[in-house]
Order: C-alpha cells, then structure tokens, then sequence
C-alpha cells in the first residue's frame, strides 16, 4: 500500500518545487499542503527542524530538501538501481546544489541596489563557470540528459533551477541568460516536454511558473 505523503511548504515553487515534480513524474498522489509566509509562526515549531520543506510520510515527518527529494525520487523510479550509476546522479545534484549555493549569500542582502549588484555579478563570473561545468556534464553524457538517455532525479533539479533563476523574480539575473548556453536550454526544452512535467504546467498561464513551460 502506497504511503499517505504530505507536503508542507510555503505558496510558491521555492525548496518544494523540485519535490513536487518527483511526486507528479512518478504519479505518486500527496497532499500539497501550502501557505503564506505570514502563518509560518503558527507551523514553526511543529516542523524538524524549524523549517520547511517537510514531507509527512504516514505520519512521521522527513526534513532537509536533498532528502526528501531523494526519497521522491526512489518513489517515482527517478534514481538507477546500479550503485554506480545512482552515484553518478548524485554527483550531478551535488553540482547543481553548488550552483545554487553561489546565489544563496545574496538573499540575505537588504539593500536592493547592492543584492542586484551581488547578483550581476554572480550572473557574470561564478555563474557561467558553474554553467560550463553542466555543459561538459551534459555532452559526455551524450547530451540529452545529465547522466545519459534517460531522466533523472538531478535532471529535474536542474530543470527547476533553471525555471525558477530565469522567472523573473531574481533581481540581477538576465531571464535571457541561457541564451548563451544552447545546451542547457534544449535541456529544459526536453524536460519541460517529457508528459508529466508538461502537464503538471499545462494549465499556467501568468505568474512565476510560466518559466517551467519555456524559458523567456
């Protein structure tokens, strides 16, 4: 019998979104469980951790995003059974969660003018090394996907990242910045094909998500 899941997490794509493609992709059904930043006092101090993402699995709760991703994507058959090729798609996450955390210092800027200036910066230097890396990832791969002719879970990491950098709610980051890069935007073009991630943004039509049915 499948497991009852619950997904708690804020009314946006943000640490959840990634989650929520896994348990689509693999046609696992679960509660989206979402709210406004104003009601996180009231579910603080009820999350492991003080934080969110938290996937309730029958119950018991599982936190940190890498792990609930992970357990996602087993569910949705998103990670290979050999040992070394799973590795490998762990490699790849562990890539893109650098990428990520090249930004992450820029969030806790409060002047706007000097988190813009942070960003273009970023976008300018950091960003397009890490972006390389994921070019060269992709070609010896073969080119369709980060570790060879199928999807993974790392793939549809990548995928969110690249929607949500280039939505329109990063202040600094060009949303035509992967024009530079026409590998990783057939990439997400071939992502935001494969049937259930193109359903899941069918139906978007405005908004922050528009980006994961094509980027700008």
């Amino acid at each position: 019998m499948a497991p009852a899941l619950k997904l708690w997490y804020f009314d946006i794509p943000g640490k959840a979104e990634t989650i929520r493609i896994l348990l689509n992709y693999g046609g696992i059904p679960f509660e989206d469980f979402t709210f406004k930043f104003e009601a996180w006092p009231e579910y603080k101090s009820k999350m492991p951790f003080g934080q969110v993402p938290v996937l309730e699995i029958d119950g018991k709760p599982l936190a940190q995003s890498a792990a609930i991703e992970r357990y996602a994507a087993k569910l949705a058959g998103l990670i290979p059974d050999d040992v070394f090729a799973a590795a490998k798609v762990d490699e790849a996450h562990a890539l893109i969660t650098e990428i990520q955390d090249v930004l992450a210092p820029t969030y806790a800027i409060k002047d706007p003018e000097a988190k813009i200036k942070a960003r273009q910066e970023a976008a300018a230097g950091p960003l397009k090394e890490k972006f390389a890396k994921l070019v060269s990832l992709l070609t010896a791969a073969g080119g369709l996907f980060l570790t060879g002719d199928a999807p993974t879970y790392a793939d549809i990491a990548l995928f969110k990242f690249m929607s949500g950098l280039v939505g329109g709610t990063m202040e600094g980051i060009p949303t035509d910045m992967f024009n530079e890069y026409p590998e990783l935007k057939a990439f997400h073009k071939r992502v935001a094909e494969l049937p259930p991630v193109k359903k899941m943004y069918e139906n978007v039509t405005e908004g922050h998500r528009l980006s994961y049915k094509a980027l700008p």
